[in-house]
């Protein structure tokens, strides 16, 4: 992809799919797409992969990105999610995949993505595989299969679409370790405002989860309430608005409200609410080049019914021979957490990117959970002018009452490989 057209994405000229982002060539823009405007054509670039198809219908994708480091305190505990550091080296994501286009309606999307734990065991899954119908009347779009829910800002980008090394810590806390996933349908409405904005709604069950060492309770006394409880099960309803302004050719604006609902493991149910805003300049306006200042705010808060004692289906150690049940003395309680979440990237030229992330998690005592904060900043140098090889060095302070402060340095390279993913 020329430079020109690679900026113009990159700042989100208008016109330009919005499908496109965390492709291969673009690392931060907003994870919902606004409208599935067809990817323009492009000379065939085998070296980047844009353009690159089989008979015109299918577009491959390739990502890989690893991280080396280490932390004063135990790094699978501090992860937020499965694709972060948990050692000394660790194979964030290997991820091949593959965007379908097929005449001006239907679209698709597969993606399967290997990483290693903490011990360097190799574990992969599908995270996403759907068929997509777009431009339908009344500016409808369809999506089926699974795919990873539209919340907020950061949830539907893969790894390799994040402008951190990591999960932040807000996303990785209440959204299932920042990877909500539905296996079932959704519907988005491009609205007929004055502003660029669609609304999605989803529904569906819950793809397996991925097995991690690491869990976010720190120990103690027993908690009452089992933290793994409050994540959602085996269903899935979620909601989210988004929406883009332009003040002038330098200044942008962009909003989510976000919502989820669905059971959880005490057999009750969890629902979530997000709140998010980011202003966008730039030096140069809509042309290439230039600086730019992303300032981007999240505040979300997740509601749980739950229930003391044993998850449902949890051998009770403490029962006995004749099948006493401890469910008869436990108790039901609400609990809430809340988070937020703020990032600052500077971008000082085609090459290079800085900037400072910062959350914060309320926790709850009754699980265990503790109130936690983490300060990142970072620099990110692109090897090429194309921006398929990175390089990300990263510092994280994380801090709780439980562990005290902790210190960590994290340095990633990254490879990207093919055009614009259909999202």
């Amino acid at each position: 992809m020329a430079l020109p057209a690679l900026m113009a994405f990159f700042f989100g000229n208008p016109g330009m799919a919005e499908e496109a982002a965390g492709s291969a060539t673009s690392q931060t823009d907003v994870s919902t797409p606004l409208r599935s405007d067809k990817v323009p054509d492009s000379a065939v670039d085998w070296l980047t992969g844009d353009g690159v198809s089989l008979g015109g219908y299918l577009f491959p994708h390739l990502h890989a990105f690893g991280v080396f480091g280490g932390s004063t305190g135990d790094s699978e505990f501090l992860a937020n999610g499965h694709h972060d550091p948990q050692g000394d080296a660790t194979l964030q994501a290997l991820e091949p995949g593959a965007s379908l286009r097929v005449g001006d309606h239907l679209q698709g999307f597969a993606t399967y993505s290997a990483n290693t734990d903490g011990e360097g065991h190799f574990d992969g899954a599908w995270e996403e595989a759907f068929l997509k119908l777009v431009d339908l009347p009344f500016d409808l779009e369809l999506r089926g299969g699974l795919f990873l829910n539209r919340f907020g800002f950061q949830n539907a980008l893969h790894n390799h679409g994040w402008l951190y090394v990591d999960q932040n810590l807000v996303n990785g806390r209440l959204l299932q370790e920042g990877e909500l996933a539905t296996i079932g349908g959704e519907v988005t409405w491009n609205l007929p405002t004055p502003w660029t904005s669609a609304l999605s709604t989803s529904v569906g069950g819950l793809p397996s989860a991925h097995e991690h060492d690491h869990e976010h309770a720190h120990g103690g006394d027993d908690p009452g309430f089992e933290a793994e409880g409050a994540n959602f099960d085996s269903w899935l309803a979620g909601a989210n608005y988004v929406a883009k302004y332009d003040y002038n050719d330098f200044h942008q604006f962009t909003g989510t409200l976000s919502g989820a609902w669905g059971d959880n493991a005490f057999g009750r149910n969890t629902s979530l609410y997000g709140v998010g805003l980011e202003y966008l300049w730039r030096e140069n306006g809509y042309e290439p080049g230039g600086l730019s200042v992303r300032f981007r705010n999240e505040v979300m808060l997740r509601r749980i019914d739950a229930l003391s004692g044993h998850l449902p289906g949890e051998e009770d150690p403490d029962q006995d021979e004749h099948g006493a049940h401890q469910e008869e003395a436990s108790h039901a309680a609400t609990l809430d957490e809340m988070g937020a979440s703020s990032l600052l990237v500077l971008g000082v030229n085609d090459r290079f990117e800085t900037g400072v992330r910062g959350g914060w998690v309320s926790g709850i005592g009754e699980m265990s959970l503790d109130e936690r904060w983490q300060v990142s900043p970072m620099l990110t140098y692109y090897l090429n002018s194309n921006r398929t090889l990175l390089t990300r060095v990263q510092y994280n302070w994380d801090h709780s009452d439980s562990f005290g402060d902790e210190h960590s340095i994290w340095f990633q390279i990254g490879f990207n490989w093919g055009g614009a993913e259909v999202r």
